[in-house]
């Protein structure tokens, strides 16, 4: 009888990185190295663990794309498939000249009442998820082309001046526009609510639509000094996904406290799972806007200025300050379900999330029913943040603190638009 064959890895050809020394389970699938010579066994362990290799590469590749951005890929991919059909062209792989094509019937796309459909940034993402499709079948992408580039460069350039343009909502505007709101009614009052809790927080948060519209309900934490924690998985200046947090304080007045517009939303979508009854009978228990209730216990806002500090300088270090008691639980939510979320005619609450695109609409829409002069547009939330801020003295650096602008320079930007007396000699003119 023969000797058995030696099973062992042939020490020159090396270990190979995350290669299992478990016994093999699948005597059916894989080679019996029993009875191959060692140079042919070590090689098909070789190939397997390879194999295992490639596996974990693909599904860290898979991983460098969060879920969401994944879904809307996917949505984005087939949108392009559709309209390469209609137009008779070929989607993969595309043309450069079929995705120029693309890119300006995108930017030509109107509502009835002649706003544009699609932002810029749609248009990014949507080149972004060409550009993947063409990788993850192994072919080059039109996208990379400099007269792809060049396109959305202009559609960019043009859509600037209109960004500008935006009329900033400032404090007294937001009132405004929170008291025209249909608090207690059905279905106005749930549409209501969650349009309050998108303005307070895109305002305070100086956030851009894009992440507001990718919170989630984990992505909220109530502090019982601070307010509210939103944390920012990735935005436009932060694709790696680090993340950041921002701060939504208690707000002295009812109306305009965003840990409470939150939280009263955050109630609504609780009570949605119950069916349509509960969800009614808990919207039209709100109250009407100027009667609405603080739903934390909170200093009087009309107390003394000695007597009741005021929100910027409750901090956790100060000992003379105490947190603030809830008065109703936040309720437990599906963490990774969406915050803001779409609803359908008739009150119909849906899982899904509010676009960037639809939050700039209800901001335009908003202010135009309250009366207020335009243009505005979700932008105008994040212009009213800082041009509030810089009127009130707050200086460069506490600005970007919330807005997390990389320079001065993007802040000076409002302040040349839509604060101009700031800083400028003219105010020591004399005349």
């Amino acid at each position: 009888m023969g000797k058995a064959a030696d099973t062992r890895p042939d020490p020159e050809l090396g270990p190979v990185a995350g290669a299992t020394t478990e016994p093999d389970t699948q005597p059916d699938t894989q080679p019996d190295t029993a009875v191959l010579p060692s140079g042919v066994a070590a090689a098909a362990a070789r190939a397997a663990s390879l194999a295992a290799l490639a596996a974990r590469a693909d599904a860290h590749a898979t991983a460098a794309r969060a879920p969401r951005t994944r879904h809307a890929y996917a949505g984005d991919r087939a949108h392009f498939a559709r309209w390469c059909a209609a137009a008779g062209l070929e989607a993969l792989p595309a043309a450069v000249d079929t995705v120029r094509l693309y890119l300006a019937d995108l930017e030509a796309t109107r509502t009835p009442a002649g706003q544009a459909v699609y932002s810029p940034a749609t248009m990014g993402r949507r080149l972004a998820a060409i550009a993947a499709a063409h990788h993850d079948a192994g072919h080059p992408s039109p996208t990379r082309d400099p007269a792809v580039g060049a396109v959305l460069t202009g559609i960019k350039r043009a859509r600037a001046h209109t960004t500008h343009q935006m009329r900033p909502l400032l404090l007294d505007d937001l009132r405004t526009v929170l008291a025209d709101m249909e608090f207690g009614t059905w279905p106005g009052g749930l549409i209501a609510a969650r349009d309050a809790a998108a303005l307070l927080i895109g305002l305070t948060g100086a956030l851009r639509r894009s992440e507001l519209a990718a919170l989630t309900a984990a992505d909220v934490t109530f502090h019982p000094v601070d307010g509210l924690h939103v944390h920012i998985t990735r935005s436009k200046t932060d694709q790696t996904g680090r993340g950041a947090t921002v701060v939504l304080p208690y707000g002295t007045r009812a109306g305009t406290c965003p840990p409470c517009a939150v939280l009263r939303w955050m109630q609504l979508l609780a009570a949605g799972p119950h069916g349509r009854p509960a969800l009614m009978r808990t919207v039209l228990a709100t109250p009407a806007w100027p009667d609405l209730a603080h739903l934390f216990d909170h200093p009087d806002p009309t107390a003394a200025a000695d007597t009741a500090a005021p929100i910027e300088s409750v901090t956790a270090d100060d000992p003379g300050q105490r947190p603030l008691s809830l008065r109703a639980p936040v309720p437990a939510l599906v963490g990774d379900a969406p915050l803001l979320r779409a609803i359908r005619r008739g009150g119909t609450l849906t899982d899904t999330s509010m676009t960037g695109d639809a939050l700039h609409a209800m901001v335009r829409r908003r202010a135009e029913a309250a009366g207020l002069p335009g243009p505005t547009g979700f932008h105008s939330l994040r212009a009213g943040f800082v041009t509030t801020a810089r009127r009130n003295g707050a200086d460069h650096r506490s600005v970007r603190r919330q807005t997390r602008h990389s320079s001065d320079a993007m802040v000076e930007t409002y302040d040349r638009d839509h604060a101009p007396l700031l800083g400028n000699a003219v105010t020591r003119l004399g005349l």
